[in-house]
């Protein structure tokens, strides 16, 4: 069975943009240093597709506490 992935979109005080994707409950997997938040979308979007291959379902997190989902 497929796990959930959730990602959330950090705004770094530098203007940089990072993407925070867990896996599951457990896996975390983060990329950094994004100039544009475009960059980040279009990163998203790669995301979307693979999983969506897979069968698992990506939701964006709203909070800042990916961290600590429970």
């Amino acid at each position: 069975m497929a796990q959930r992935v959730t990602y959330s979109i950090v705004d770094q005080s530098d203007g940089r943009f990072d993407l925070l994707v867990l896996l599951g409950a457990r896996v975390l997997h983060a990329r950094t240093g994004f100039m544009t938040l475009s960059e980040v979308e279009d990163e998203v979007e790669f995301l979307r597709d693979l999983m969506t291959a897979c069968g698992a379902p990506v939701v964006r997190e709203v909070s800042l506490n990916l961290l600590n989902p429970d």
